[in-house]
């Protein structure tokens, strides 16, 4: 049960709140105004692995014309407007009321004043990183991604700073010496920024206090000294169907602000996904609207105007046309309400407390098995869940939560729909047939 004084979670989705009925009007013809509010679903965390070790709203609106008839109808949205004097009003279940369906300019006029350009300076770096933000209260918070204000920079782990000896091999001579005296030995360490400037889409500039950043959401919270702001209004992603409209807005490639608009093209798409540390599983909107180095950070808009994702330049590549990403917002919430509320976010992510390998035919020759695909495990972290359970080295798991296994990547994605602390069911193939062992997934340290 989460609940806190901005919204109520309760098993994966916000608790609804009945509006009261208002009494109908007439005026030429025959209409009524009804309102309600949609719950809202949360996907949970994810996880990745390192090698083969599983470290593991909108009010509704119902037009009826003269005859009667049905003529629209809209779901209820969470929304932050300019309404909102506060962050605590920003983030409770109050229905907005919300427009018709805008055209292209419209949205990006009204979107503007709720679109920031964040630039971010680091200790040690030549260049600093850019990214777009979107206005999330009227008093001043700032949503972003967590990477826009960290950066991954290399540090040399020759701690006493002295030139190893170099012996007989002359090419250590040249490695220590281009490596002024490193030996090659570096690691990659990710960096907080030192300084963070938003500018407001009329120029002016704040500096950001970092309220809270996840990298496994790749999502961080700002602050900047500044009042009646216009917020984002934001939408329900769990609405959207392909073909939907979507449009970006944002600061890619040192262009200035720049929209581009295409479609919803996908819906939860899961991705694994590169972080500080790893890599996690996320599940994502796809579109086709352009996402460039830049945007990261900044709003994913349907047709009315009103943020359903948070985009991310860091899952495009030139490898990559015409496929872009986004963190849709309902999954979003929750975290963003985290980070404002306590500067971090609980660790849910799930560890199970193995290292494996996929059963191929070399590894079945090797270990003389009679199992054809599985998960071949290797061994047993002391003390891990899958101790408890009564996993050991040699077993093989054929199965999780009912759903065959027959990879690495197969476990960990039934894995990620579960959170620390959930239960879990893992299939065991044995030489006395097949058995069920039931897991309390850990916490993934």
């Amino acid at each position: 049960m989460y609940d806190s004084n901005n919204y109520n979670y309760s098993e994966g989705s916000f608790t609804p709140v009945e509006p009261e009925e208002k009494p109908s009007k007439k005026s030429g013809g025959a209409g009524k105004a009804i309102a309600a509010i949609l719950a809202v679903v949360l996907i949970g965390g994810a996880s990745g692995y390192g090698g083969a070790c599983l470290a593991n709203m909108n009010n509704e609106t119902v037009s009826v014309s003269a005859d009667g008839t049905v003529a629209e109808t809209q779901r209820p949205v969470v929304t932050a407007s300019t309404e909102q004097a506060s962050s605590a009003e920003a983030l409770t279940n109050k229905p907005k009321p919300v427009g018709s369906v805008l055209t292209t300019a419209e949205v990006i006029n009204k979107v503007t004043p709720s679109v920031v350009h964040i630039t971010s300076e680091f200790d040690d770096m030549s260049s600093g990183a850019t990214g777009t933000g979107i206005v999330f209260t009227a008093d001043g918070y700032i949503v972003t991604n967590a990477h826009v204000i960290s950066a991954e920079q290399q540090i040399r782990t020759n701690n006493n700073d002295t030139y190893p000896s170099f012996g007989n091999d002359p090419f250590s001579f040249f490695e220590n010496f281009y490596n002024f005296g490193g030996g090659g030995n570096y690691e990659t360490v990710v960096v907080d920024a030192e300084k963070v400037t938003v500018t407001m889409s009329d120029g002016t500039e704040y500096e950001a206090e970092v309220i809270g950043s996840d990298a496994n959401t790749d999502l961080a919270v700002l602050k900047i000294e500044a009042d009646n702001l216009t917020a984002a209004e934001i939408g329900d992603s769990k609405a959207l169907v392909m073909g939907d409209t979507a449009i970006t807005l944002g600061y890619p490639l040192g262009l200035g602000l720049s929209a581009s608009d295409g479609i919803i093209s996908g819906l939860d798409k899961e991705m694994s996904v590169e972080v500080a540390g790893g890599s996690v599983t996320m599940n994502l909107l796809q579109t086709d609207a352009a996402i460039n180095s830049g945007n990261s950070g900044g709003p994913l808009l349907n047709s009315r105007g009103q943020v359903v994702g948070i985009t991310s330049s860091k899952l495009t590549g030139s490898s990559i046309d015409g496929v872009g990403f986004a963190i849709p917002i309902t999954d979003a919430l929750p975290i963003i309400n985290e980070l404002m509320t306590t500067g971090e976010v609980k660790n849910t992510i799930p560890k199970i407390g193995i290292t494996g390998m996929e059963i191929t035919q070399s590894v079945q020759r090797y270990y003389g098995l009679p199992i054809e695909s599985g998960v071949f495990v290797e061994s047993v972290e002391p003390g891990s869940c899958a101790e408890k359970a009564g996993i050991a080295a040699g077993d093989v798991i054929v199965a999780a939560d009912g759903e065959e296994v027959t990879d690495m990547d197969t476990l960990i994605k039934l894995k990620n729909k579960h959170k620390a602390g959930e239960k879990m069911i893992i299939t065991l193939a044995r030489s006395n047939g097949n058995i069920d062992v039931e897991l309390i997934l850990d916490v993934d340290e």
